[in-house]
């Protein structure tokens, strides 16, 4: 089943990255002209603060568009620093999840829903826990809901700490390089 898992997440990934760079390609100066405009009317700060509220809440929107508004406005010249930023922002919205997830494991109704889990896979829990959030955290899998997760379940905050810091800031610098240079393999130059 895990293995079934990567395999699914890594020709998702694959796809996504394709087509952004089709996409980039196509319409390269679009782009330019919507992620400039996005900066300017938002800012960088603007960009963590949707960054804080999609990673720590379930949402459909993915931290990636928003490392294609780095990589095509005039935040790509210091690209570094603030792929670092958003994904440090990533990571402490994650433990916000985490946080919202073990206050959630409290409540009478969750501990309804996972209380038989939680008591018959307690080992289970703790000893996949770092590589649940570890794949959720460089996976287009839903990071926010492996976070909240992890928290409902119990699992240690340090562990989800560590796999998050080890796997998801790497995450954002490969996943930026990947959509910054996607383009270029589409290129006739």
């Amino acid at each position: 089943m895990i293995q079934k898992n990567l395999i699914s997440a890594l020709v998702g990934l694959t796809a996504m990255v394709l087509l952004m760079g089709l996409l980039g390609y196509l319409y390269e100066d679009q782009l330019t002209l919507a992620t400039t405009w996005v900066v300017e009317r938002i800012g960088f700060v603007g960009l963590m603060a949707i960054l804080m509220v999609t990673d720590t809440l379930v949402t459909p929107f993915p931290p990636d568009i928003l490392l294609v508004v780095v990589a095509n406005s005039p935040l790509a010249e210091n690209w570094p620093v603030y792929v670092g930023l958003l994904s440090m922002v990533s990571v402490l919205a994650g433990m916000t999840g985490y946080s919202i997830g073990r206050w959630l494991g409290h409540l009478q109704w969750t501990q309804r829903l996972f209380g038989d889990f939680k008591q018959e896979h307690r080992d289970f829990t703790s000893k996949y826990a770092f590589w649940a959030v570890a794949l959720g955290a460089v996976t287009p899998l839903p990071y926010s809901v492996t976070c909240w997760t992890a928290g409902v379940l119990g699992a240690r905050w340090t562990t989800v700490l560590a796999a998050s810091v080890l796997f998801r800031i790497p995450r954002f610098f490969l996943y930026y390089w990947l959509l910054s240079t996607a383009g270029g393999f589409f290129s006739v130059k």
